[in-house]
């Protein structure tokens, strides 16, 4: 596997990439399709369409049209639920294909350029890769819990110094 992957042109990699991103978001889309029309009876589809992510998704898409698509697929973690409203809100397929296409290029050229580097780097030092995937899980988990740490301090009682 190491040799196959190293060995691999950077331009099968992001070929690859594209059309993973391709199938992926066609898939995410027609399930939105899909929802939407069978989304008003259920209770479950309605809840899971009423969370933070779907609503900052709606709006951005809203505001941003099909412009939204292609943007949506350089952040991580927003570009689902941007794809799956899309396709809830029935985007016409003569907007959302070009949108689709761009932007899996532009996940396709980023994965199969720095994320394959990011392969290559672990399959021939898996110890410095480890330790570099440690620091970046450190600093995200520091990143999260900071905000709340704050947050439970600013709502103590301020401590008594005449004790």
């Amino acid at each position: 596997m190491g040799e196959w992957l190293s060995g691999m042109h950077w331009t099968v990699a992001v070929a690859a990439f594209w059309a993973l991103g391709i199938v992926r978001s066609s898939a995410v889309y027609a399930l939105g399709r899909l929802a939407s029309a069978g989304g008003t009876r259920s209770e479950r589809l309605r809840a899971a369409f009423d969370t933070p992510a779907y609503r900052r998704a709606e709006t951005f898409v809203n505001r941003w049209g099909a412009f939204a698509v292609p943007v949506c697929y350089l952040t991580i973690g927003f570009q689902t639920a941007v794809i799956v409203t899309t396709g809830f809100t029935r985007m016409p397929l003569t907007r959302w294909i070009p949108a689709m296409l761009l932007g899996t290029c532009l996940w396709g050229v980023i994965y199969g350029t720095v994320g394959m580097a990011v392969i290559w780097a672990w399959l021939s030092s898996p110890w410095v890769a480890a330790g570099l995937l440690g620091a970046v899980v450190l600093a995200v988990t520091v990143a999260a819990l900071l905000p709340r740490v704050r947050a439970a301090r600013a709502s103590l009682p301020p401590e008594d110094d005449d004790a």
